[in-house]
């Protein structure tokens, strides 16, 4: 069963579209580490939340421990309003990540 997080963040005045930067910078990264199922971006134009798949628990620890969630985080740390509210959710089993 994989791991949803998702994570809403949320920047300074006028910092949305520096944030954004990191985030594109950041994700093709992220994307690439072992375990990771899905890392995506979404914004509503006050906000950005990302939607994260992972295989298990130990390929979300070893994400937290890599550099590229190291260097977003620290250079996110600048231009965030608030701390992140970050959900970990457990798959319950049924229900499918994409209707076919």
């Amino acid at each position: 069963m994989s791991i949803v997080v998702v994570a809403t963040v949320t920047p300074q005045e006028g910092k949305l579209e520096a944030l954004q930067a990191a985030f594109a910078i950041a994700t093709p990264l992220i994307q690439k580490e072992p375990g990771c199922l899905q890392y995506a971006t979404y914004s509503d134009g006050a906000v950005l939340v990302t939607i994260e798949r992972w295989t298990d628990d130990a390929a979300l620890a070893a994400h937290m421990q890599a550099p590229a969630i190291a260097a977003l985080l620290e250079h996110a740390g600048e231009l965030l309003g608030a701390a992140p509210e970050i959900r970990t959710l457990h798959d319950l089993g049924f229900g499918d990540v994409v209707k076919d």
